[in-house]
């Protein structure tokens, strides 16, 4: 996979320090935003890519807001932070970032960081049927739905059944996917709207616990 990144902040000489580094670990910067409104306009064509995204943008936009976005499209993002708000860190673990880089940040914290977003992005489901053998993208799945020792992995028109258990598929997943359930796994960039306790995956209606409906809130 080809290594790409897209750095949002508004401190022009932290921005172009990221780029050198990311650049130094073979890592194409294809993007450099510095404020959130224009990334926002053209969110809808980033594929295949991760984000280094300051907390606080001095735009009407926050780093916050951005990764709430970010977070539904199941693009995995880095915070950059010289932020130690108490208050300001339980948001944004709410948005189930990659990592921190708090500044002034080191190069050493910074290639970690990526490695983990790039191991993120680039997680496969492996299906095994019994009948076929394949690697899966992560993209295409709606949900998983537990049957005792089985797994059925839904897809918009097909659906393949796995001799696994849900807790050990839930280990293998990126953090995009959220047990809704006690037998349901969801792909969050899927989900249309949430009403009550139950999800919507457009028409397709998957139950929501009580145990995990606070997991959802910033949906």
């Amino acid at each position: 996979m080809n290594k790409r990144a897209i750095i949002v902040e508004d401190e022009f000489f932290v921005a172009n320090h990221l780029k050198k580094i990311l650049q130094k670990n073979d890592c194409e910067v294809i993007a450099m935003y510095h404020e959130g409104e224009s990334l926002m306009k053209n969110l809808a064509s980033v594929k295949d890519v991760i984000f280094l995204l300051d907390i606080q943008l001095v735009s009407e936009l926050d780093g916050l807001n951005i990764a709430l976005e970010l977070n539904k499209r199941g693009i995995p993002f880095i915070f950059i932070t010289a932020n130690t708000e108490e208050g300001t860190f339980k948001e944004a673990i709410k948005t189930n970032p990659v990592a921190y880089i708090s500044k002034p940040f080191k190069e050493m914290d910074v290639t970690a960081a990526i490695a983990l977003a790039f191991q993120r992005l680039d997680t496969k489901i492996s299906i095994d049927s019994g009948k076929e053998k394949f690697m899966l993208d992560p993209k295409d799945v709606l949900y998983f739905k537990s049957d005792n020792v089985y797994v059925e992995v839904f897809l918009e028109n097909k659906s393949y059944i796995l001799r696994k258990q849900l807790k050990d598929l839930e280990i293998d997943l990126s953090h995009n996917f959220k047990r809704c359930h006690k037998s349901f796994i969801v792909n969050r960039s899927k989900i249309s709207r949430i009403k009550g306790y139950f999800i919507y995956l457009n028409e397709i209606k998957i139950p929501l616990s009580r145990t995990y409906r606070n997991d959802f809130i910033n949906f």
